[in-house]
């Protein structure tokens, strides 16, 4: 072996490894099994049972409402869950939604598991994650039993 190829050698090798170890970690980050056990979860995990209060804006009384709020599944930043109230039990809402890390958006709807089989509410909740592990933002929802528009101001905390 001449000394031009033994300086180039390295370099050569070195080039090899990178290209290879770019195009590996390029097909690995396309799934999240290898992301998690590679680099950690970068999600932080909510999923569980969430006590959510709110008053309505336009309430001048400023009378409390409650719900549970049960994110069942998290995979990445996509979630879904159901609502139940204990003061209306044959009511009940499903939810899909992203968590980016900082910020919960959900929509919401009637259950197909509903007891109630006729009622008509539908809306979004926009949460921000707070420093405690709550989190706070508004509800829009359309208030099937008065037909109006309805914008609340929200808090969730686990339960």
């Amino acid at each position: 072996m001449s000394a031009l190829e033994s300086d180039l050698a390295g370099p050569v090798i070195l080039a090899i490894s990178t290209i290879l170890g770019a195009v590996i970690g390029a097909v690995l980050s396309r799934y999240p099994v290898f992301d998690r056990l590679l680099m950690g979860s970068k999600w932080i995990r909510i999923a569980g049972k969430w006590d959510s209060t709110w008053i309505d804006l336009d309430d001048t009384t400023n009378t409390e409402q409650r719900e549970l709020l049960e994110i069942k599944d998290q995979k990445g930043s996509r979630v879904s869950g159901a609502i139940t109230k204990a003061d209306e039990p044959d009511k009940k809402w499903d939810f899909d939604g992203n968590f980016s890390g900082r910020f919960l958006q959900i929509t919401y709807y009637p259950s197909p598991d509903a007891s109630d089989k006729l009622f008509q509410d539908y809306g979004c909740y926009f949460f921000e994650l707070r420093g405690d592990g709550s989190f706070e933002g508004y509800s829009v929802g359309f208030e099937w039993d008065k037909n109006v528009i309805i914008v609340s101001r929200h808090r969730l905390r686990r339960s």
